[in-house]
């Protein structure tokens, strides 16, 4: 949903080192030599054919496979080309071996576009004279004078047949309305299950009707390796380009990010991921999920860098969603914090939390945490998440002049 600056293109500069020296003879050309290198090559050209019927016609081992593909020179478009191609077969895990084409087949209608609406007042009539629309007061709570309007759009995985779908928060963020749209073409409005802004993730639920969901295979993205097979399947640009498919490879793993002060651990891939891909799926070979489409680095200079939340860490977080809307097992403190130059201080107290219990106060400044200098939110932060609800942090805190050490309750956070 996010929309990301797009990148410039790349002039190819052409360095001519010719100048100002004396161009070489030309060689004359030698027409036996033309006639010796002709007959040599039609030779290996044939003998190629020939080597080539009888690969083909093997038995269970592929031409080629991604795994090694590459060692000879072998381009990444060379490597994608070469599995789209590959006919499936068994590897040494037992699992089969997909092409491209058949992932897609298989994924595709597990892929949804979800379309964030938000509900926006319609202006009563419009002033000539200031050049402004003006609204009717007594009227904003009519529904009749309100308007449900389009704000953005991303995509979505069906991960269970009663209709539970996984996408980002990012995609749902802000909405009054969403709908879910099927590979098949029919729309559902869904119900929001339970969203967690810290980790990007979202749950959706329809209710479908006389229509059979295909939910798709949640693989385990721990096993991934640099270098295999990645393919993307989404919503680019919008349901104009609906279950678009584009292939390349697992580029890293392990990637840890800070966006807009959140960190994630991350997936990094070349396959073409763009404004609309997020909530979308990244597969491996066997045709299982292993990503959430999210984040894209678009900016002059650079290509082929996108991220997907690792799976294996999205599950959790997902069946947390399900079971109780909000992420269990959370701790909080109840604070906000303001970083000044000076140090940082409390500019908020969450009501009913365990820091209000405990007394501190806004504007009370945090010099220590459980006997650690901090400096930073993110270290605050760091040091509560090793902690669960019901156990206790000891801030040490500057207030009026005076240090003291006050012991705060952590309790869970419900996401509210």
């Amino acid at each position: 949903m996010k929309r990301y600056p797009y990148s410039d293109s790349t002039d190819v500069v052409i360095y001519n080192n010719n100048d100002n020296k004396k161009q070489k003879k030309e060689r004359k050309q030698r027409p036996w030599v033309i006639a010796v290198s002709s007959a040599l090559a039609a030779s290996v050209f044939t003998l190629g054919i020939t080597f080539g019927v009888q690969a083909l016609s093997g038995n269970s081992v592929p031409l080629l496979d991604t795994a090694t593909a590459g060692t000879s020179g072998a381009s990444s478009s060379d490597v994608v080309a070469s599995a789209a191609v590959t006919t499936g077969y068994t590897d040494e895990t037992g699992k089969t071996v997909l092409s491209i084409p058949e992932i897609a087949a298989k994924v595709g209608p597990s892929v949804v576009g979800v379309i964030n609406k938000t509900t926006v007042q319609t202006p009563q009539y419009w002033d000539p004279w200031s050049g402004r629309y003006y609204y009717n007061q007594d009227a904003a709570q009519d529904s009749q004078n309100n308007e449900t309007v389009e704000q953005g759009s991303g995509s979505g995985i069906i991960i269970s047949e009663d209709g539970y779908i996984a996408t980002n928060q990012h995609v749902i963020d802000g909405a009054t309305e969403v709908d879910v749209i099927l590979n098949t073409g029919t729309t559902y409005t869904a119900e929001i299950i339970g969203q967690d802004e810290k980790t990007d993730l979202a749950v959706l639920k329809i209710t479908p009707e006389n229509e059979t969901l295909t939910p798709a295979v949640l693989g385990d993205s721990t096993t991934v390796e640099v270098g295999e097979l990645a393919v993307a399947i989404g919503n680019p640009m919008g349901m104009e380009f609906s279950g678009s498919v584009t292939a390349g490879i697992i580029s890293a793993v392990n990637r840890t990010m800070t966006i807009e002060n959140r960190t994630y651990n991350l997936l990094q891939t070349d396959a073409a991921i763009n404004s609309g891909n997020s909530g979308g799926a990244l597969i491996n070979k066997y045709g299982e999920v292993i990503g959430i489409n999210s984040v894209k680095l678009s900016s002059t200079g650079v290509e082929g860098m996108s991220f997907a939340i690792a799976i294996s860490e999205a599950k959790p977080i997902l069946n947390d969603l399900m079971e109780s809307g909000h992420v269990t097992g959370r701790p909080i403190v109840g604070i906000s914090i303001t970083e000044t130059r000076y140090g940082l201080f409390i500019s908020g107290i969450t009501e009913g939390s365990g820091a209000e219990a405990a007394g501190l106060q806004v504007n009370d400044m945090i010099l220590e945490v459980d006997g650690q200098k901090v400096s930073s939110t993110s270290e605050i932060n760091e040091i509560r998440d090793g902690k669960k609800p019901g156990d206790y942090l000891t801030f040490k805190i500057l207030r009026d002049s005076n240090t003291m050490d006050v012991q705060v309750q952590l309790t869970e956070d419900t996401g509210n």
